[in-house]
């Protein structure tokens, strides 16, 4: 206001998610909406936050809890600001991608699997496929059902439990994509648990995330994480909502699991049992 913008100024965004949240959510809410661009600096951001018009800022009681559902004019992604990423925050956007391949293709997965060296390596035509491929897949999820009635909720996979771990541990412990690692694991043994997953494609998903390089264990505290996923913005008037996996390339929506089978769920990311 102070600077003279107007309804007809376009804010640009560089930088990656948490940014890219504030700043669509700023573009959202500014004289009841003003257009902006995104111009990710990340992967995570390039492949998840920066598609889907998804734009918030967490509370203290919960993550992403006060936003809005507001559609950049563009996203353009120049894959060379990735040769300057830690290497943390390059495995955390791998992790949105492997999930992908879960949750929707089962032929992307595959190509991931037989692609590991060369993504680790940063392969740039590798990059190219993977970025796009993601973005085509969230893209089709979001144009199906932009406000998360039905089908968009399976782009949660993994974040269920992944919220919880952030939460646990005051967002300071682990990124994103590293919590989501983490619950997609739980999320898997879950489905195992429930005899929807076989266990054979529950270890192909961890084989993956482990050639990868993603950590295996976080000793979580059961019954924190418990409570800390009841305040969840996918929670339905006091239901709770899972996404999970019944085999990889497809997942299905799974409502008041039992806390025991959630507890025991969490035994995949054991430091005692891995």
């Amino acid at each position: 206001l102070h600077r003279g913008y107007t309804r007809k100024s376009c804010l640009l965004q560089f930088s990656g998610g948490v940014v890219g949240d504030m700043a669509g959510f700023g573009a959202a809410t500014y004289q009841r909406g003003i257009p902006f661009v995104q111009f990710p600096t990340t992967l995570l951001s390039m492949v998840d936050s920066s598609v889907g018009g998804k734009v918030a800022v967490n509370h203290a009681e919960g993550k992403n809890m006060i936003g809005a559902f507001y559609q950049p004019k563009a996203v353009v992604c120049d894959i060379s600001v990735l040769n300057t990423l830690p290497a943390t925050e390059y495995l955390a956007g791998l992790a949105e991608i492997v999930k992908y391949g879960v949750i929707y293709d089962e032929e992307f997965f595959t190509y991931l699997e037989k692609n590991v060296e060369k993504i680790k390596a940063h392969d740039f035509d590798v990059l190219k496929h993977m970025i796009f491929r993601s973005c085509e897949i969230k893209a089709e999820v979001v144009g199906i059902d932009e406000k998360e009635a039905g089908l968009r909720a399976i782009l949660n996979y993994g974040h269920t439990f992944g919220h919880a771990i952030e939460k646990l541990t005051h967002y300071e412990l682990f990124s994103h994509g590293i919590a989501v690692s983490l619950g997609m694991r739980v999320a898997a043994r879950a489905a195992v648990l429930l005899g929807k997953l076989s266990k054979e494609e529950e270890q192909r998903q961890n084989a993956l995330l482990d050639a990868l390089g993603f950590p295996k264990t976080f000793n979580v505290d059961v019954e924190g994480a418990w409570t800390a996923m009841a305040v969840d913005k996918k929670a339905e008037k006091g239901t709770r909502v899972y996404i999970l996996p019944t085999r990889i390339g497809k997942v299905e929506k799974v409502c008041n699991i039992d806390k025991g089978i959630i507890a025991n769920a969490w035994n995949a990311i054991r430091a005692s049992e891995v």
